[in-house]
């Protein structure tokens, strides 16, 4: 067998590895618009490294027909690019969003780490499973949310981070006051055009869309919702050129 032959089975079996990782982010860790947002493409570099180009690489680099301890070249090889993809993977997998919370009028993806960061516990999720939408219920009472907000103050932590307040997320309920003023958006949009990209993407004008302010891992968008219906709709993302 040639060393090119090697090189091709090897790439060929990292591959079906590679595809069936890469199902797993874009359909589970990262689903939709998380996947450019939360660190999706990220992880899909980390795994292209790893699983399609350092293993399939060592082995054209070491491998010759009739080489002595030529198993155990490619025995070593396969257990370094092993031990490499499942700490890659383990490194996306604590950093991928598993909950997106909207408090205060905006959103925010939140991770494992981001939770026990500031002695918070994450909520439960699987590994199969998608990131949950919460919103954190405010005491409607002005003086609880006085002694809620201080106590967040004086602990140094987000009220994002209170799981005891989450409840499922309904946007259907998302108040209309809290979505961004379209002044401040023409005004953030004046060099990127994404505006303009929304209008030719989306029917209807300007004025049927509630933009709410989403603070991501890699970028701050907005999330679009139909004004009358508060169904989502896309991302608004007026910090990348258009």
């Amino acid at each position: 067998m040639s060393r090119y032959r090697a090189f091709a089975i090897h790439f060929g079996i990292s591959f079906a590895i590679f595809a069936a990782l890469s199902a797993l982010l874009v359909l589970i860790w990262f689903p939709g618009f998380l996947f450019s947002t939360d660190g999706g493409w990220e992880g899909i570099r980390i795994i292209v490294f790893v699983d399609l180009v350092l293993g399939p690489l060592l082995t054209l680099i070491v491998f010759k027909s009739g080489k002595p301890g030529l198993r155990f070249d490619l025995a070593c090889i396969g257990l370094l690019q092993a031990a490499c993809l499942v700490a890659g993977v383990y490194v996306v997998y604590e950093e991928r969003p598993i909950a997106i919370v909207y408090v205060d009028g905006g959103f925010f993806s939140m991770s494992r780490d981001d939770y026990l960061q500031v002695g918070g516990t994450p909520p439960a999720l699987g590994v199969f499973e998608a990131p949950v939408w919460y919103t954190v219920e405010i005491p409607p009472d002005p003086r609880a949310q006085a002694v809620l907000r201080g106590e967040m103050l004086r602990a140094g932590r987000p009220l994002r981070t209170r799981t005891d307040l989450y409840r499922s997320f309904d946007a259907a309920e998302l108040p209309i006051n809290d979505a961004a003023p379209m002044r401040d958006l023409v005004d953030l949009d004046r060099e990127t055009g994404a505006l303009a990209s929304w209008q030719t993407d989306h029917p209807g004008s300007l004025d049927d869309y509630v933009f709410y302010a989403y603070g991501a891992r890699y970028k701050y968008v907005y999330l679009g919702f139909e004004r009358d219906t508060r169904r989502f709709v896309g991302v608004l993302d007026v910090n990348a050129p258009a």
